[in-house]
């Protein structure tokens, strides 16, 4: 999009020039066809001056257009390689931009596993923990139980 504007705005600045250049070349013509009437007309041979002048405007005219057309494709030319110089250095700087965020988001995604890892370690340990605590529990119940069933039955109470 950006190539497409930037090419319509210098065709659009050459184009101008070229008109210019173009009604200058007309202005020339007219003015050495009003000299050549006058200097025709003082000597006779009016019909003969206005002609040559008329068509040497009209070369100097096809000559200006000539040449505001070579401008204008050149122009189109600079302003298509200047599109493609940046298309290419966005391309560029897109997949610095794109490698940069893999990147990012690679280290993310492992400091989100081991963070989910270490959550898993946790919880295990915990389960564990209340495991044997549960089991610790149990065999000292089981002992104070055996205990005082012994001391009851052997009249120490």
């Amino acid at each position: 999009m950006k190539k497409h504007v930037l090419t319509l705005a210098i065709c659009s600045l050459l184009s101008t020039g070229a008109y210019a250049a173009e009604g200058a070349a007309t202005a020339n013509a007219q003015a050495d066809a009003n000299m050549s009437a006058e200097a025709s007309s003082q000597n006779g041979v009016s019909t003969q001056g206005g002609a040559s002048a008329n068509a040497q405007g009209s070369v100097n005219g096809k000559a200006a257009r000539d040449e505001a057309r070579q401008n204008a494709n050149r122009a189109v030319s600079a302003g298509v390689e200047a599109g493609q110089q940046v298309r290419g250095t966005a391309s560029a700087t897109a997949n610095v931009a794109r490698n940069e965020a893999n990147e990012q988001a690679g280290k993310a995604k492992d400091e989100m596993n081991n963070t989910r890892n270490a959550e898993i370690r946790a919880e295990t340990h915990q389960q564990i923990g209340t495991s044997v605590s549960d089991s610790v529990r149990s065999e000292v119940q089981n002992s104070v139980r055996s205990t005082v069933k012994g001391s009851a039955s052997g009249g120490m109470l």
